[in-house]
C-alpha cells in the first residue's frame, strides 16, 4: 500500500466512524404499516410504533380520526442530549355502513287498513345517512308484505333490511256448492270435486279434507264430513249426503217463457233501452226481426276462452253483420276461463284480431260465471279480481270500454271492489236489490222474441 492511500484512509475512517457514531446516538422511530383508519374509531397513539432507539412523546395519546382524508401526528423522540419531531401520515376512511334499527319486526294490520309509507318509515331509525323504503303492501287482501329498506350514507356506505306486515284473513274459506243430496248412479266412479264447489278470498289453493266415504258399489246413504281451510287457518266445514240409487230420476224442465211484449209493458221507460243477449245457442238470427220487435240493443258472445286459447262462437261473424246492418247497437262479452295473466292475454289479442276494426257502442264485457268447480281453477278471488284489472287495461289501450258480469251473489262475495267497475248485474227478479251502481241489468233468461226460435236474455240498459 502505497503513502498516498494511507494518508486518505487515515482521514476517510475516522470520518466514518464518527457519522456512524452520531447516527448511532441520534434518536429514531419505526412506525408500522398500518396506515388506514376508520373514522370515529379510537386509536391509541403507542399502538402504531414498532421500534424506536429513544423515548418517545406522542402530541397526544390518541389519533385523531374524525375527519376524512390524510392526516398528520407528531412524535417526538430523544435520546441521551438528542431529540427530533416526527411527522406520522396516516388516511382516515369510513366504511362502516349505516345501522338500521327496526322497532317492530312484524306490524300487524286489519284488512283494509291503511299503512302508508310514511307509516313504514316511523318502525325505523338509521344512525345517520339517509333512507328508503319500499313494499307491495295491499291493505284490500290479507297476506304477509315485506317492507325492504336500503340506506345509505355520506360515503357510499350501504346497508339494508326488511321487516313484515301482516294482514291476517279473517275470513273462512265460501263453499259455493255443497254436494248435499247428490245422487251418485251405481257403479259410477265418484270424486267428491265433482259434487262441492268452493274458494277463498286470499288462498288458491284451500285444503279439502274429507271424513267418510261412499261405496258406489252398494245402494245407500253415505254421510260425508267435509273441511276447507285457507292458508291463515280458517277453516269452514259442513255435512253431507251422498245417496247412491240404480237410476237417476228424470226432471221435466220448465216450459214457461217470457214475450218481450211483456217485457217492454213491464219495463220501458225515460232513458233505458232494452235489449238481449245472445250466443250461439240462439242459433240463426233474424236481426230485423228483433229490432221490429222493440230490441234496441244487443250484447253477443265473442266467444270462450280456456289456457290462453279463444274458441269463437259459432254464430259471432254471423250475428256481429246481422246487428250492424240492422242499425242496433253491440256489445260483446268473453266468456273467461282463463286462470292466469298469460293466458288471459293470449286470449285477448286473438279476440281483438277476431274482432277486427269492429266499432262497438256497447262495451267489452269479462264474463267469469266458472263457479261449479272453482277450486279447480287454482285461483284466488284476489287473483280474479287482478285478472279483471288486465282485461279492463287491455280492452281500455284499444279504445274500447270494458264491464264485468256478475250476479248480486257473486259481485257481492266474489268481486269486493266491483262497485270501482261499470256492473251488467245478473238478478232474476221483478227489481234489482244490488245496492252498488249498475249500468246493464240482466232480468231473466226464459224470454222470447220474434226473429228467435229460442229463449234468449232480457235485458235494460239505463242511459243514465
Amino acid at each position: 500500500m502505497n503513502r498516498h492511500l494511507k494518508k486518505v484512509l487515515f482521514i476517510i475512517v475516522p470520518a466514518i466512524l464518527l457519522i456512524a457514531g452520531i447516527f448511532l446516538f441520534l434518536p429514531s422511530i419505526r412506525f408500522t404499516k398500518a396506515q388506514v383508519l376508520e373514522r370515529g374509531v379510537i386509536y391509541r397513539a403507542e399502538d402504531f410504533i414498532e421500534r424506536s432507539n429513544g423515548t418517545v412523546t406522542p402530541e397526544r395519546n390518541t389519533l385523531y380520526t374524525n375527519e376524512i382524508g390524510i392526516q398528520s401526528f407528531h412524535y417526538t423522540v430523544k435520546k441521551g442530549i438528542f431529540s427530533r419531531d416526527v411527522v406520522f401520515s396516516y388516511e382516515v376512511v369510513d366504511t362502516t355502513p349505516p345501522v338500521i334499527a327496526i322497532e317492530n319486526d312484524t306490524v300487524h294490520k286489519e284488512l283494509g287498513e291503511y299503512y302508508s309509507f310514511e307509516d313504514m318509515k316511523r318502525n325505523i331509525r338509521v344512525n345517520e345517512g339517509s333512507f328508503i323504503c319500499e313494499s307491495d303492501y295491499d291493505p284490500s287482501f290479507p297476506g304477509t308484505y315485506t317492507v325492504s329498506i336500503r340506506a345509505e350514507d355520506d360515503y357510499r356506505n350501504v346497508s339494508e333490511a326488511s321487516y313484515e306486515v301482516v294482514i291476517r284473513d279473517p275470513e273462512a274459506p265460501l263453499i259455493f256448492r255443497t254436494g248435499n243430496g247428490t245422487k251418485i248412479l251405481k257403479g259410477d266412479d265418484f270424486n267428491i270435486m265433482d259434487i262441492i264447489s268452493y274458494g277463498d278470498n286470499a288462498d288458491p289453493d284451500p285444503i279439502l279434507t274429507v271424513e267418510g266415504t261412499v261405496d258406489t258399489n252398494r245402494l245407500g246413504h253415505y254421510p260425508l264430513h267435509v273441511a276447507v281451510t285457507d292458508a291463515s287457518g280458517n277453516t269452514t266445514d259442513w255435512d253431507l249426503t251422498v245417496q247412491v240409487v240404480s237410476e237417476i230420476p228424470w226432471e221435466e224442465p220448465d216450459d214457461y217463457s217470457y214475450p218481450f211484449e211483456q217485457f217492454k209493458k213491464e219495463y220501458a221507460g225515460e232513458r233505458r233501452m232494452l235489449g238481449i243477449d245472445v250466443s250461439e245457442w240462439q242459433d240463426e238470427i233474424d236481426f230485423d226481426a228483433i229490432k221490429k220487435a222493440g230490441c234496441e240493443f244487443v250484447i253477443m258472445r265473442i266467444g270462450f276462452s280456456h289456457e290462453g286459447k279463444l274458441t269463437i262462437d259459432k254464430q259471432f261473424e254471423r250475428n256481429i253483420r246481422g246487428c250492424k246492418e240492422a242499425g242496433l247497437p253491440v256489445g260483446i262479452y268473453l266468456f273467461c276461463y282463463d286462470s292466469n295473466e298469460a293466458d288471459l292475454l293470449r286470449t285477448m289479442e286473438q279476440m281483438f284480431e277476431a274482432l277486427g276494426d269492429t266499432e262497438l257502442e256497447l262495451p267489452i264485457v269479462f264474463d267469469w260465471e266458472n263457479f261449479d268447480h272453482f277450486q279447480r281453477y287454482h285461483v284466488s278471488f284476489r287473483d280474479l279480481e287482478y285478472l279483471y284489472n288486465v282485461f279492463e287495461r287491455e280492452v281500455a289501450a284499444r279504445g274500447y270500454e270494458s264491464m264485468l258480469y256478475g250476479s248480486k251473489y257473486f259481485l257481492n262475495v266474489v268481486w269486493p271492489n266491483a262497485g270501482n267497475h261499470p256492473i251488467w248485474l245478473a238478478q232474476y227478479t221483478d227489481w234489482p236489490s244490488y245496492d252498488k251502481d249498475y249500468q246493464i241489468w240482466q232480468v231473466l233468461d226464459w224470454g222470447q222474441i220474434d226473429g228467435i226460435d229460442w229463449y234468449c236474455d232480457f235485458d235494460v240498459l239505463f242511459m243514465e
